[in-house]
């Protein structure tokens, strides 16, 4: 598996020195109704430690590390990540990983 940052990403990655990437899957279950999705998003070494200790895998990647879950996501041979702007915000944007159903 190949990870890849678009030029947004790193930018940013650069200036606010972000370097772990954190791939988890978030479930709400109701009574009514059941949801889970994948999140994205930048750990520091704190939580990095508490995700390694769970179980998750971590990736070298050129430009630091990415942590997935221990159980199977259907992954791409790239997996790309990008930086999504919406307003004042900023979003981590992923391709090439979804959740097996």
């Amino acid at each position: 598996m190949e990870f890849k940052y678009e030029p947004d990403l790193l930018e940013h990655m650069e200036k606010h020195n972000k370097r772990t990437i954190l791939v988890e899957l978030v479930q709400i279950n109701n009574s009514d109704f059941e949801i889970s999705e994948l999140h994205v998003r930048f750990v520091d070494q704190r939580l990095k430690k508490q995700f390694l200790d769970k179980g998750y895998r971590r990736y070298e990647t050129e430009h630091g590390e990415v942590l997935m879950p221990r159980f199977p996501l259907e992954t791409e041979e790239t997996v790309t990540f990008g930086l999504k702007k919406i307003l004042f915000w900023k979003q981590l944007t992923y391709s090439g990983i979804k959740k097996l159903d």
